[in-house]
């Protein structure tokens, strides 16, 4: 289904409608007749002053957004199931339902546009970041009578109207209530409340003498935010000057009938872009309406709502949407609606579920393979590619094996076979053999130079790593390759043309392995590999630099978008969400931990060289005896060296059984070559048992084996803490309500909001507001 939508006061601008008047031009001549003056040369030519005039607005934007469907119709777009305009232009929804004629409609507007611009001592206000409940609540409570909810632009953007210093004088009553901006729009009418009657019963007189068709389409009205029935069409129009306007029950109810974001066209002005990002907002903010709601709000349509502002303006305020936050051309290049990530969790926490999940919600999700069987690997690709649609983005982890380069290549066999297009390259401090195959078989020759379908994103937490990524792959390698039959000399040539990597994820200090990277100085400096990158592939096309780690509050993605991030990659807060493919022991420990709740580890795979892992502390023993294991590893040669009492505490207490048995374990899966080296030395014998310490800690915490439970090794940042408090008390704090396509959007919207305050407050005073 789709529906079309037609933008209000505020989508109006200079120049706009070119082209339009020419294709039709029999229209024009109607409107220049009805109107008295030239249609044509106020929009094309304005001035501005006289264009955003209400009793000008109002007539222009009716023309210019009835000439665009008109335009739209008759290039085959084909009629839509749904019409709805906003405040004024819901009178072209009208006349594209057949309601009203052209003549007629703009009769009305141009009526109603006069009656408006009348109006004087009124002003209104938009109030960002509270509901409607909320903002009805506060004008009831204070006693607030000169002011009405006006205007449910979405759930958490209201206007307020009503007389102008009463709205100018409310303003600390919502900021303190917790308004994110109240911003005193530009308006001198207190439209769409009952200070409008007198204009609503001479309009009610003008509008009894035109003829009001049956809707040939529904249209939804802002009155009633469902349907016009038709014969109510005359009354409910009448009604619409007092009235609210209930724009985003209008679209909750659409949303509720099956539409998706992406059925919601805005049709209007070229270059404006109103509508769509509420439809984006309310749908992120509070969802469909459910269907018992439908039914109660089908007895009870006289429930009032709030009108539309005059919408702001750039050159009146800041006001940021999820659509300004990263970068589009990162959107566009991975068939993405947000600029947003969750990264590979390893052994599928980040799980086929939570990909699919992301993916529907336009987000991109890596599936977390590392330590994951191929069979399991395959499987559950399969899952997610028969979950989606075909075009839908997901992503597979590609983690390093230094010391196993033929599990590299069998997970590029792997992506091969099942055609996967993106992967998220960690852990890797050189390019391998394996990723330089994997980019190979996608490139090809195109008239804009080398384009590569398999897509690399690569995480990282240095510079000189980046380095690598954005640069082609080194000539030793494509030799060795070319050698070895890996790679044809036509994709050795093409690998020459292209870097490495799409993209680099700046990973700062987070969950599981981690170099404990500050964001402001790592972000900064691998931007500035990317910029020489541009520079030397300029056929290619955009590189993007992302930020992971630490992300977990508005104030932390906010802080990574002014530094330049094109995209966010989040991480430990998605372990703690109904899609991770952990056990509910480790979701309810996560949910209640704080941001001092982690500690630094030693990492199982990698303790021999020192490496850490930041993980879960609270309650648990498994830093501290993560720590004794490998301070013994270094002071003992064997561990038959080890005290015996010291011996006897370990296997009891932390593997709950004898070295003997672990032993018998090891050898029974071991190769001959690598039996061998168990039996013969006693220093990697020892790391070799003390290692299945770490692996058994991590298995007990995935299946949620609470008789080990203060064993568990949970990988995860302070992020999760300071999740858990930004969302306390809110219907995400409860880890069962954080589905993490939810998690993603709100972190989203609020990071927007919170950018709109911060950067409104820095703006000049003008010595009012």
């Amino acid at each position: 289904m789709r529906a079309y939508m037609f933008p209000g006061q505020g989508a109006q601008r200079t120049g706009m409608g070119e082209g339009l008047f020419d294709l039709f031009p029999g229209l024009t001549a109607q409107a220049d007749g009805v109107l008295g003056y030239s249609i044509r040369e106020l929009c094309l030519q304005g001035p501005m002053e006289r264009l955003t005039q209400t009793q000008f607005t109002q007539p222009a934007l009716f023309v210019v957004n009835a000439l665009s469907y008109l335009k739209k119709i008759d290039q085959g777009a084909g009629r839509p199931d749904y019409l709805l305009g906003h405040s004024v232009a819901e009178y072209v929804a009208l006349f594209a339902a057949g309601v009203v004629s052209f003549e007629d409609g703009l009769r009305l507007v141009q009526k109603r546009g006069a009656l408006m611009a009348s109006a004087h001592g009124g002003g209104m206000a938009a109030v960002l970041g509270l509901s409607g409940e909320t903002v009805e609540a506060l004008i009831q409570d204070h006693g607030l009578s000169d002011i009405f909810a006006a205007n449910y632009n979405t759930p958490q953007q209201i206007v307020v109207s009503g007389k102008r210093e009463a709205v100018e004088a409310a303003e600390p009553i919502f900021m303190q209530a917790g308004a994110s901006l109240y911003k005193v729009l530009a308006v001198s009418g207190a439209f769409h409340t009952p200070f409008m009657a007198d204009a609503k019963a001479e309009f009610g007189k003008f509008a009894a003498d035109i003829s009001f068709a049956s809707p040939e389409i529904p249209v939804v009205s802002n009155v009633t935010a469902r349907p016009h029935l038709p014969e109510t069409i005359r009354k409910q129009m009448v009604e619409q000057i007092t009235s609210p306007v209930r724009w985003s029950d209008s679209i909750r109810y659409l949303l509720a009938k099956g539409l998706a974001p992406e059925d919601f066209c805005e049709i209007g002005p070229e270059g404006a872009a109103i509508l769509k990002p509420m439809v984006k907002r309310t749908l992120a903010e509070a969802g469909p309406l459910k269907a018992e709601d439908l039914l109660a709000e089908e007895a009870s349509r006289a429930v009032s709502e709030p009108s539309m502002p005059t919408p702001i303006r750039e050159t009146e305020s800041v006001v940021f949407g999820v659509e300004n936050l990263g970068s589009r051309a990162f959107c566009e290049a991975f068939g993405l609606r947000h600029p947003y990530v969750t990264g590979a969790m390893y052994k599928g926490i980040a799980s086929a579920d939570l990909v699919i999940r992301m993916a529907g919600a336009g987000m991109l999700g890596f599936l977390g393979a590392g330590g994951l069987s191929m069979e399991m690997v395959e499987s559950e690709i399969q899952r997610i590619r028969a979950a989606l649609s075909k075009d839908a983005p997901f992503g597979v982890n590609f983690i390093s094996h230094l010391q196993r380069p033929h599990l590299e290549e069998a997970l590029t066999d792997c992506l091969l076979r099942n055609a996967v297009k993106i992967i998220e390259a960690s852990a890797f401090m050189e390019v391998t053999p394996a990723l330089v195959r994997y980019r190979a078989k996608g490139l090809s020759h195109s008239g804009r130079g080398v384009q590569a379908a398999n897509r690399i994103i690569a995480k990282v937490s240095r510079p000189d790593v980046a380095a690598q990524f954005f640069a082609p792959a080194s000539e030793r390698l494509l030799e060795k390759m070319l050698l070895a039959g890996q790679i044809t000399s036509d994709e050795a040539e093409l690998l020459r043309q292209v870097p490495m990597a799409d993209a680099v994820t700046a990973e700062s200090d987070s969950g599981g392995h981690t170099d404990q990277g500050m964001p402001f100085t790592l972000i900064p400096s691998i931007l500035k590999v990317r910029d020489a990158a541009e520079e030397r592939f300029p056929n290619f096309g955009p590189l993007f630099v992302g930020a992971g780690g630490g992300i977990g509050t508005p104030e932390a993605a906010a802080a990574s978008f002014v530094l330049g991030a094109d995209y966010l990659v989040t991480g430990s807060i998605n372990q703690c969400s109904v899609e991770a493919g952990t056990s509910e022991a480790v979701k309810d420990m996560l949910a209640e931990m704080n941001v001092y709740d982690t500690a630094y580890a030693p990492s199982g795979a990698m303790f021999e060289l020192g490496s850490k892992v930041q993980v879960l502390k609270k309650g648990l023993f498994f830093p501290s005896r993560a720590e004794k294991l490998v301070n013994l590893y270094h002071q003992h040669e064997s561990l038959e060296t080890i005290d015996s009492k010291l011996a006897q505490q370990i296997q009891e207490r932390y593997f709950k059984r004898s070295f003997a048995d672990i032993l018998v374990g090891l050898l029974g899966g071991a190769s001959d070559e690598e039996k061998e080296r168990i039996q013969r030395m006693g220093k990697y014998r020892m790391a070799q048992t003390f290692r299945c310490y770490f692996n058994d800690a991590t298995r007990w915490a995935l299946s949620g084996d609470m008789d080990h439970k203060v064993d568990f090794q949970i990988h995860c940042g302070p992020a999760q803490g300071a999740f858990n408090q930004w969302v306390a008390g809110s219907d995400l704090q409860p880890w069962r309500q954080r589905h993490v396509d939810v998690m993603a959007q709100r972190l989203l919207d609020e990071t927007a909001s919170l950018l709109s305050r911060r950067v409104t407050s820095m703006l000049p005073r003008d010595g009012r507001t």
